[in-house]
């Protein structure tokens, strides 16, 4: 998948391709993270 989306243009490479996957991933979790502590502060 990821080679066809470099061949569709989507990406140059499909190292970047997998940087990319990573970022949004990571940013996904900590966000989430970071409104779950917010909650339990909220809670104690």
């Amino acid at each position: 998948m990821l080679e066809k989306l470099v061949d569709a243009g989507e990406f140059p490479t499909v190292s970047e391709a997998v940087r990319h996957a990573v970022r949004e991933l990571i940013e996904r979790r900590g966000n989430r993270a970071l409104r779950d502590s917010e909650q339990i502060s909220f809670e104690v």
